[in-house]
């Protein structure tokens, strides 16, 4: 592990000096510990393009502490009954710094598993280690002072970190019944760090599976306990880092069966079904869902990104899915195409299959379901047209001629406009057809 000097710096650095001083002048007995994902990963060396920055402090009231904190910054308290705050320092309002009371949970009395089914009691007087023994996994289960310098660790996170082992805090069916959502975030962690789940932890996840998909009923209304968005957001975490390891993960655990149930029947006739899954790499998110949903029906597709939440990501996310362009991929891969096939296909509808971005992954998704010789058949075909249009391959060709030059020509509206442009278009990227005067001379000879 490294220096805890060095560690004490790095979080100097991300946060305004004056707020670790002056609160520690102003407060002479309070404690400032950093907690959570930032010290996980700093811990692992692991570099990320957001660090969340997250603080237990000890000590101070919490309506003193949010009357201190409003007169240095903005505050939004999220959750006043968690004693958790967001801060804006003053001197950076672009940084969000989360501050929290020490705490403790207890389910509720028939809670569910959901992630509100639970009391919080905080205390800024309560022992650090009783706020640690809360969390989900002993690689989150450590606090760094920033008073003594020291790394807390009563769970043994720091060598669970170095063997990459996942583990429970504690008895690991109560820390998933507590809270359901930690079955998909532990295997999401497993994904993104490489590591290995601990047995008994393992075996915890896979027998309380089948609840993520319970219900609960509130005035008459069923509503999943755990929420499709949550699901989603895992599991596209989960894909996005390391899809080999994730398909792995969601067959080992019965996460497939349960929330994936078209894609499971699948492999029960056709063992080999995931195999091209396992093959997909790390942040090639769309990539990897339309390989693992290629077999389904559209309306099986579609149902599935909803039932799995991946159709909710934000769309500011990098990881954001296009419904219409997968399933609209997951139709042409359902051809079973032929290099003749893609020889004699009318160009204009070439076009919507293999040109531009859209046609570049179509051919490699054919690559990777081992269809080289169609690939390359398509390869062929669009390198012949963007030579005829002297055009990069990821280039969109101008048309000649658009609808209204067709009207002007005396034809109706109808759906012979579409017929003449279609053909027009076809005898362009063919390379019969060069100019807009060539192609109004063929729709004049076309009306003779």
């Amino acid at each position: 592990m490294q220096n805890l000097e060095e560690l004490f710096s790095w979080i100097q650095d991300k946060i305004p000096p004056v707020f670790l001083n002056n609160l520690t002048r102003d407060f002479e007995h309070t404690e400032i510990f950093c907690v959570g994902g930032a010290l996980r990963d700093w811990l692992l060396q692991r570099k990320t393009n957001h660090v969340d920055l997250d603080f237990v402090i000890r000590g101070i009231p919490l309506e003193t502490l949010i009357e201190w904190l409003k007169n240095r910054g903005v505050v939004d308290i999220v959750g006043k009954t968690f004693g958790v705050i967001k801060f804006r320092p003053q001197e950076n309002l672009s940084l969000c710094i989360d501050i929290a009371l020490p705490r403790t949970e207890q389910s509720l009395p028939h809670s569910l598993g959901g992630y509100r089914d639970v009391t919080v009691q905080f205390d800024p007087n309560l022992p650090m280690q009783d706020d640690l023994s809360r969390r989900d996994f002993t690689m989150n289960a450590m606090a760094f002072s920033l008073t003594t310098k020291e790394i807390i660790d009563p769970f043994g996170g720091q060598q669970d970190l170095e063997s990459k082992t996942l583990r429970a805090v504690g008895n690991p069916q109560d820390r998933f019944q507590e809270d359901l959502t930690r079955i998909l975030r532990g295997l999401r962690f497993t994904c993104e760090l490489d590591f290995t789940i601990e047995p008994q932890t393992f075996n915890a996840m896979q027998l309380l599976v089948p609840q993520l998909n319970h219900l609960r009923k509130t005035d008459g209304v069923s509503t999943y306990i755990v929420p499709r968005e949550t699901i989603g957001n895992e599991l596209s975490k989960a894909f996005f880092a390391n899809p080999p390891q994730t398909v792995h993960l969601l067959q080992e655990l019965g996460v497939l069966e349960e929330l994936f149930p078209s894609v499971w029947r699948h492999m029960q006739v056709d063992a080999h079904y995931l195999e091209p899954v396992t093959r997909s790499k790390p942040s090639e998110l769309e990539h990897t869902i339309i390989l693992l949903l290629r077999g389904l029906t559209i309306e099986e597709a579609k149902t599935t990104l909803t039932f799995t939440g991946l159709d909710t990501i934000d769309k500011q996310s990098p990881r954001r899915l296009d419904v219409e362009h997968i399933l609209w991929m997951i139709q042409r891969l359902q051809q079973h195409l032929t290099p003749q096939n893609i020889l004699v296909m009318r160009a204009s509808h070439f076009e919507k299959q293999f040109l531009g971005a859209r046609g570049t992954q179509h051919m490699n998704l054919l690559e990777h379901l081992g269809h080289g010789t169609v690939a390359d058949a398509a390869k062929k075909r669009r390198t012949e047209i963007c030579k005829n249009w002297n055009c990069e391959e990821h280039e969109p060709i101008p048309s000649l001629i658009t609808g209204d030059d067709v009207l002007r020509l005396g034809i109706p509206a109808g759906a012979r406009i579409r017929e003449i442009l279609e053909t027009v278009r076809d005898k362009q990227l063919d390379g019969h057809i060069l100019t807009r005067e060539a192609a109004i001379r063929f729709i004049k000879q076309q009306m003779e």
